[in-house]
């Protein structure tokens, strides 16, 4: 499965990573936006039914902080699967 990562400037600046099967499809997507020039807030995270529970989400998660720390950026996550790992992350760090 292949990670990939496409970002837009207007008109508000946002992005996304998703993830693609063998044959091209999107099984897995997690979209972000920035609050203010520092602040990324990852809202919303969707993985195929067929394949929930098998970790696929976890690989636009690892792709999403990469890029935070490669920014120096702050993350701000309001979905709550991000949420929850981002927490669990923090006091495991």
């Amino acid at each position: 499965m292949n990670i990939e990562h496409e970002s837009q400037e207007s008109p508000q600046k946002c992005g996304r990573f998703w993830v693609k099967n063998e044959i091209g499809e999107m099984v897995a997507e997690l979209t972000y936006f920035y609050e203010d020039a520092y602040t990324i807030n990852a809202n919303h995270t969707f993985v195929d039914p067929c394949l929930r529970g098998q970790g696929v989400a976890d690989k636009p998660y690892h792709a999403l902080v990469d890029f935070v720390q490669a920014k120096q950026l702050i993350l701000h996550p309001t979905c709550s699967y991000i949420m929850a790992k981002w927490e669990r992350d923090r006091h495991n760090r």
